[in-house]
C-alpha cells in the first residue's frame, strides 16, 4: 500500500536525522496530519477529530451503525437533557446537542475522554454539552476502569468488573483508576440536571447502573431509556426489562431489519 511505502521512507529518513530529531518530527506530523471528517445530518454538519483508523469508522457510521439511535434522538425535544453514559467519543452526544438538545456526556476512559472533548471544542457546542470523566455503578467508591484495549475510539471497558459485554471475564489490557457513583448519589451531591434521556452503553455492567437508583428511574421526568443489551444473554436482558417495566418503562428486543439488532428503548406509558 502506498501508505506503508510511505511509512518506510519516514523511517529512512528518521534514522538518518537520529533519535532526538526523529521524535519530534514525528510528533509534529502526527499532530498537523490529524483529520477533522465533517459528517452531514439533518440538524447540520458534525465534526469529528479523527486520530486513528477507529474515529475515522466512528464518524463515518454516524447516521447507519445504529439508526435506531439516531431516530431516538430525533423524537427528543430541544432543550430535553440527554445523558449519554459511554459516550465514547461523543458520537451521539454531538448528534443531540447539533439538534439542540442539552447534553451531559460521560465516559470514563482517558483517551475517549480526550477525543470528546475535543470534538465538543472543534465544533463549538461547549454551551450544549457537559463531558464527565466518570463511571456510573450501584456506588460510590474509587475503584479501576478494565480496558480490553488502548486504542483511540475503543470500548469494551467495565468499571469495577472485568467483564465484558457477554458477561465474561478478561483480561484487561490497562486497569485505569477511576471514581465512581451511582445516579442516585451524583444527582444527589452535584444537583445536576435531571435527565429526560438516558442512553446506558457500558458493555456488561448495565444492572449495576441501574441498581441503587430506584428513584431515578421511576421519577416521570425520565422519558425514555437506551439501553444496550445482548439477546445472546436473555435471563440477564430479561432481568433488566422486567426491572424497568416496574418504573413503569416498557421495551424489549425488536426483529426490525433498521436496527442494530442490541438496542432496547424503553417509553414511559
Amino acid at each position: 500500500m502506498l501508505i506503508d511505502f510511505l511509512a518506510k521512507i519516514l523511517k529512512l529518513i528518521f534514522k538518518v536525522l537520529g533519535r532526538e530529531k526523529s521524535v519530534l518530527i514525528s510528533s509534529i506530523l502526527s499532530e498537523k496530519l490529524t483529520s477533522v471528517i465533517g459528517i452531514k445530518t439533518k440538524h447540520g454538519v458534525v465534526s469529528f477529530y479523527c486520530y486513528g483508523g477507529i474515529p475515522v469508522w466512528r464518524a463515518q457510521t454516524l447516521l447507519t451503525k445504529e439508526p435506531e439511535t439516531i431516530a431516538w434522538i430525533d423524537q427528543f425535544n430541544v432543550d430535553d437533557v440527554f445523558w449519554d453514559i459511554g459516550a465514547n467519543m461523543g458520537v451521539y452526544s454531538l448528534y443531540a446537542a447539533t439538534k439542540g438538545v442539552n447534553v451531559v456526556a460521560f465516559e470514563p476512559s482517558a483517551a475517549n475522554y480526550y477525543l470528546l472533548n475535543k470534538n465538543i471544542e472543534i465544533n463549538k457546542i461547549s454551551d450544549k454539552i457537559k463531558a464527565y470523566c466518570l463511571a456510573f455503578n450501584n456506588d460510590t467508591l474509587l475503584d479501576k476502569l478494565y480496558m480490553s484495549n488502548m486504542e483511540l475510539g475503543g470500548a469494551h471497558s467495565s468499571f469495577s468488573h472485568n467483564i465484558n459485554q457477554h458477561g465474561e471475564s478478561f483480561t484487561p489490557k490497562f486497569a485505569q483508576a477511576m471514581l465512581g457513583f451511582s445516579i442516585h448519589e451524583f444527582i444527589k451531591i452535584f444537583s445536576i440536571e435531571f435527565p429526560n434521556h438516558i442512553k446506558i452503553d457500558v458493555d456488561g455492567i448495565e444492572d449495576q447502573i441501574i441498581d441503587g437508583s430506584d428513584d431515578i428511574f421511576c421519577d416521570s421526568r425520565l422519558k425514555t431509556i437506551l439501553i444496550e443489551l445482548d439477546p445472546n444473554r436473555m435471563d440477564y436482558s430479561n432481568k433488566i426489562i422486567k426491572k424497568m417495566r416496574k418504573y413503569g418503562l416498557y421495551g424489549g428486543f425488536t426483529n426490525d431489519k433498521n436496527t442494530s439488532g442490541y438496542n432496547v428503548i424503553f417509553y414511559r406509558s
